[in-house]
């Protein structure tokens, strides 16, 4: 028998127990909802496990000769593995749908796990089921809540492409990377920037080159790209990647300097830059050599050149090759003036039998010919209305006026190239009036017709010369030239002073000048006065002749009758001397 006393204690005994037992079991899902996130955040043994193994099977797909001769397929094996990278080092702005994915994941097991509490004991009524019933509900509101709010950071990070890139530069990695899997990693992500495959901060890959961003757009993710991850870029093939794809962007370029600058913002130059005098700085560089290719030896020039202007851009052409003009080009791109300084400077600094080929070493691309050429016959140059009159025929003698970057010109139009970009190149010195230029590309065209017209408009008997090919060739050639000289003599010669020199037709102040007469004595010389004289008489020339012609004729004669009794006396010696070597 049980006092009443004693079963009152069993009975709040007991109901303390079912209590117990009630909390512990409302309890058991909001522990495990702590402790999964602890699970999340400490994987297995390897964090890089999925990352490493991506990556693995994005390199063997990319060996496959089918997808790495197609760019779209290429891009599609990009966009699948840098999602992988993302999640692991993506910054916190652009990893918004693996937030979102984390915690539905988390969300989605706690409610299994209480839908499998309720299951066990589906007793209704009690008050712990209704408890547990409304976590429920709470954890799915939580889940839906979670997800809007993503959601909606998705969408902001995803449509405000102008907004300002306002994270820091990543240029070590976050954690220790093995040689191989970093090597890896850089790989992949360098043909990432490459091929424009970027995140567009919604967790997944977007494909910038199809046409489907505004450029604008495309430059911002490729500026975000770089401050995500540059520590697995390959700083080499970035810049020139920057350079060739992105030359009209200088806020890409831009971002690429403030990275490399980010990364040697401790060096022994950069902390030098602030008190040292240039030569200092510059001896410093030289002493930290060899730098080969080194694109950090390139932020220092950036900086040297933010300090002392164009000044310093000329000692660093003892840095070449390490430095390149293109390089040069784009530090200054803001004072091309100063670029064609240091490019100047440069093939000057060889020898003249080396200076083609040096300037030819440095043409890559191709393309950048023409890009030096215009801005080598605009800068330090006459103005165009003193070489080219109203009509856009060359004004007389303005072929010789001076030309700060002449010999580099001249070297851009005599190197080889294919005809179209000679015919542009001629095109060029034409509109700026660089006479010599156009001459030298008109005679390699075989526009032979066109060099001698503007010779005569230049009236300068000195261009027609055979060192270079300028002088006529054929008969007719010398008719042409016969009448250009008539047509052009009296409104060339007839209107006073010209560059210090009376000038009249066959006057012997003007030997240099374009006449009948002139042009005349150079035939006879050519070919000789016996045939000059009927071809004048053809051309019906000869009352424009004075007596100068006829001395002149006259003492060629006399010449060529010495000329070919000499020859005739050394042949017979010659022949002499044979016959006596076979007695």
């Amino acid at each position: 028998h049980i006092s009443p006393d004693t079963r009152g204690r069993q009975e709040a005994k007991d109901d303390e127990q079912l209590q117990e037992l009630t909390v512990n079991l409302v309890a058991s899902p909001q522990e495990e909802k702590e402790l999964e996130p602890e699970s999340c955040q400490l994987p297995e043994e390897d964090p890089l496990r999925d990352l490493k193994a991506a990556t693995a099977e994005a390199i063997a797909k990319l060996q496959d000769p089918l997808v790495l001769l197609e760019p779209q397929c290429m891009r599609r094996v990009l966009q699948e593995w840098l999602i992988y990278l993302e999640e692991k080092f993506g910054s916190k702005e652009h990893s918004a749908s693996s937030v979102k994915k984390s915690k539905t994941v988390c969300a989605e097991e706690e409610r299994a796990a209480l839908e499998k509490n309720l299951q066990l004991d589906p007793t209704e009524g009690d008050p712990a089921d209704k408890e547990q019933s409304s976590i429920l509900e709470d954890c799915t509101e939580k889940e839906n809540t979670d997800e809007t709010c993503a959601s909606k950071t998705m969408c902001e990070n995803s449509t405000d492409w102008k907004g300002p890139l306002d994270c820091c530069f990543k240029v070590s990695p976050p954690c220790v990377l093995e040689p191989d899997v970093q090597k890896d990693l850089v790989e992949l992500t360098t043909l990432c920037f490459e091929l424009r495959v970027f995140s567009c901060g919604n967790g997944e890959a977007e494909e910038s080159s199809d046409g489907s961003l505004p450029q604008a757009a495309s430059w911002t993710l490729a500026c975000r790209f770089m401050r995500s991850y540059f520590f697995l870029l390959d700083l080499k093939r970035l810049k020139q990647c920057i350079i060739t794809m992105h030359a009209t962007s200088p806020n890409v370029w831009e971002t690429y300097i403030a990275g490399l600058k980010e990364l040697t913002c401790h060096s022994p130059v950069a902390l030098a830059m602030e008190n040292e005098d240039m030569l200092k700085i510059l001896k410093q560089l030289h002493d930290l050599g060899p730098w080969d290719d080194s694109p950090l030896l390139l932020v220092h020039a950036q900086r040297l050149y933010e300090k002392f202007g164009e000044t310093a851009l000329r000692p660093l052409i003892k840095f070449h090759p390490s430095i390149l003009p293109s390089d040069i080009k784009q530090l200054c791109r803001n004072d091309p003036a100063h670029f064609l300084a240091y490019l100047d400077s440069l093939v000057k600094s060889k020898p003249e039998d080396k200076r083609s080929s040096l300037l030819r070493s440095l043409l890559q691309p191709e393309s950048v010919r023409l890009d030096w050429l215009c801005l080598a016959v605009s800068h330090d140059a006459p103005q165009r209305a003193n070489t080219v009159d109203a009509e856009g025929n060359p004004r007389p003698r303005s072929h010789l006026f001076t030309w700060g970057y002449s010999q580099l010109i001249l070297l851009l139009i005599k190197l080889p190239a294919d005809f179209a970009t000679k015919e542009k190149m001629a095109d060029v010195c034409k509109s700026h009036g660089f006479w010599p230029g156009y001459l030298f590309l008109c005679l390699e065209l075989d526009r032979r017709i066109e060099a001698f017209t503007n010779i005569a408009h230049l009236d300068d008997l000195s261009l027609l010369n055979g060192e270079d090919g300028s002088i006529p060739e054929t008969i007719e050639e010398w008719k042409f030239l016969l009448h250009l000289a008539q047509n052009h003599s009296t409104a060339l010669h007839h209107h006073g002073p010209q560059n210090g020199n009376t000038v009249s037709n066959g006057s012997p102040s003007c030997p240099d000048c374009i006449t009948v007469e002139n042009v005349a004595l150079l035939l006879a010389k050519a070919i000789g006065p016996n045939r000059a004289l009927p071809l004048l008489q053809e051309c019906g020339l000869t009352l424009e002749l004075s007596e100068r012609f006829a001395g002149v004729c006259e003492i060629l004669r006399v010449a060529e009758k010495r000329q070919r009794a000499l020859i005739q006396s050394m042949l017979e010696r010659c022949d002499r001397f044979l016959w006596s070597q076979q007695a």
